[in-house]
């Protein structure tokens, strides 16, 4: 929907004052303000406007100030209407369509050097990063010769961002080469991975994990399922945690996947005509094996229509999915988005989502501010109101506030000494000396190479993940670096979380050598929510079969 700049300015003047006198009632009511008109209200405003311009200690801009209104007007209808400049506007349209131009590879801080970034894990094939000899690893600290040790996170990528075909000059530390290299990349389309990791995870039991739902999910999905040959598994976890949503249409589609043709994957109910919609599953292509949904407190929006949509149905009269983890987020406003001129764009609620047995996903966010509502958990109490409905197999189900497990199973938290090696960074920096030739002793080592590259200097390749195991030497060398960086630890630190650190130790070296994916399985071997996902897979088959849940739901330690 397009609109000319000045028609926004005058309606975001007009509702917001309009708005505010419904707010303000009780205050404007003395001075007989209630009674104005609306015009009267953009005349105060525009007033305003004029006088801040003019008399300002320091000269705002008007898009700056215009901004700032409609964000503000936004915000008292609730946590999820949003107002996109143009810059936040591109971003979203990006995430939307799966794509953008870069040179393809993954970066993050380092922890110890601010503004610089390290690249994460070996580029993509065929990615521009890859094509001009990057590697994870590769520290960049400059672009286009400018140093960036001020810069944000966000400053970085966006420099590295740019149009397809237009080149970036960057300058990395490479580990083991003394002089800093230089690259000039040209930039190219990049897909955004949506479904970044599918992969069998016990012997006939597959692993699928959706960060968010764009344009390309559900394609992505199938791709995913055909690489694994779920068809021919004894059953799936599906994982949905920390997916904070995304398309409405891709949420059905991969619903689709899973609940019969022709039944509901959720309504929506709101105030405009034609808000109030049902939306069905229209597909007969299924998987038929038993499935664990896994969720917590970030799966928000699209990912918690999709629990609920698994959780409320049927397959052949039997419940579809067993939910494992924490309470959902509880995010179920529809935000239609509105094109406005000027490159920015506006996300309105319009809408309430709700699942098949008609469970209200919003969770209340009356009475409280946004910061509480975004920075707090969901009450979970047993004190709390839930509204209470049945499963296609009458099982009950809460609703009202997110997607209530069926097994609920806190995530762990870490202790005291892994909280502090993480926040150190050290077991990322500690991979990266391994794996560069750095460590005197590594030359015993064997660390696995991705695509039959060359070994970093000092390492030997190996034929196998299993190849690669962190030893007691590796340990001692370890404690060596740790104490290099000053990090204090005692040996009852070491001995009470030493799994945690040879499987982190393990985790990064996979990350820059085979990819995310391989690091990422070493990871969630500790992973207590998806553990418990595999222990109960018997009970998901009990359900499809049965409708019913044997284990209660209550925490498990």
């Amino acid at each position: 929907m397009k609109h000319r700049f000045a028609v926004l300015v005058i309606l975001t003047l007009l509702i917001s004052s309009i708005a505010g006198g419904l707010i303000g009632g009780s205050v404007a009511a003395g001075s007989g303000a209630a009674q104005a008109t609306p015009n009267q209200f953009l005349t105060d405003f525009t007033e305003a406007l004029d006088i801040i311009q003019k008399n300002h200690v320091d000269q705002v801009g008007a898009d700056k100030l215009v901004y700032s209104a409609i964000k503000g007007m936004l915000r008292e209808l609730d946590p999820h209407s949003s107002f996109f400049d143009p810059k936040e506007f591109s971003r979203l349209r990006e995430e939307q369509h799966s794509k953008y131009y870069g040179l393809g590879i993954r970066v993050r801080p380092l922890l110890r050097d601010k503004g610089r970034v390290v690249i994460v894990e070996p580029p993509a094939l065929g990615s521009p990063a890859e094509r001009h000899g990057l590697r994870a690893g590769d520290v960049i600290t400059r672009i286009e010769g400018e140093p960036i040790d001020d810069w944000t996170s966000d400053e970085v990528v966006s420099h590295l961002r740019g149009p397809r075909g237009t080149e970036v000059r960057i300058t990395v530390e490479r580990p083991g080469v003394r002089d800093p290299l230089q690259f000039v990349v040209d930039r190219d389309e990049i897909p955004l991975i949506t479904v970044p990791y599918a992969f069998e995870i016990r012997p006939g039991i597959g692993y699928v994990k959706l960060d968010r739902f764009s344009e390309s999910t559900a394609e992505e999905f199938q791709q995913k399922l055909k690489q694994i040959d779920a068809a021919n598994l004894s059953g799936l976890v599906l994982d949905l945690r920390d997916n904070p949503g995304g398309l409405l249409n891709q949420a059905i589609d991969i619903a689709d996947f899973f609940v019969p043709r022709g039944e509901i994957v959720v309504s929506t109910k709101g105030r405009a005509d034609g808000s109030a919609r049902t939306y069905r599953s229209p597909s007969l292509e299924k998987i038929r094996i038993p499935v664990v949904v896994l969720i917590n407190k970030h799966s928000a929006s699209a990912s918690e229509i999709v629990a609920g949509a698994l959780q409320d149905h049927a397959l052949q009269d039997h419940d579809r999915a067993l939910i494992v983890g924490e309470t959902s987020f509880g995010k179920g406003l529809v935000q239609s988005v509105y094109t406005l001129d000027n490159n920015t764009g506006m996300a309105l609620t319009t809408a309430k989502y709700y699942t098949p047995s008609g469970r209200l996903i919003q969770r209340d966010y009356s009475g409280s501010s946004f910061e509480y509502y975004y920075l707090n958990e969901p009450d979970t109490s047993a004190e709390t109101k839930h509204e209470t409905k049945h499963t296609d197999s009458g099982r009950a189900v809460l609703g009202g506030g997110g997607i209530t497990p069926d097994i609920t199973v806190p995530a762990r938290e870490l202790t005291r000494f892994e909280a502090l090696l993480t926040s150190k960074d050290v077991f990322f920096e500690y991979a990266r000396r391994l794996t560069s030739g750095q460590v005197a002793a590594a030359s015993d080592f064997q660390v696995p190479v991705k695509n039959n590259e060359l070994p970093a200097t000092g390492a030997k390749a190996g034929s196998s993940l299993a190849k690669f195991e962190v030893t007691d030497a590796i340990l001692d060398d370890f404690k060596t670096f740790l104490r290099s960086r000053k990090v204090e630890f005692t040996d009852a630190d070491l001995r009470d979380d030493l799994d945690f650190i040879r499987r982190r130790i393990k985790q990064e070296v996979f990350n820059s050598t085979l990819g995310l994916q391989e690091g990422f399985k070493v990871a969630i071997q500790g992973d207590n929510q998806v553990l418990k996902a595999l222990e109960v897979m018997p009970e998901a088959k009990t359900l499809m079969a049965t409708g019913r849940v044997t284990s209660a739901s209550q925490p498990q330690k």
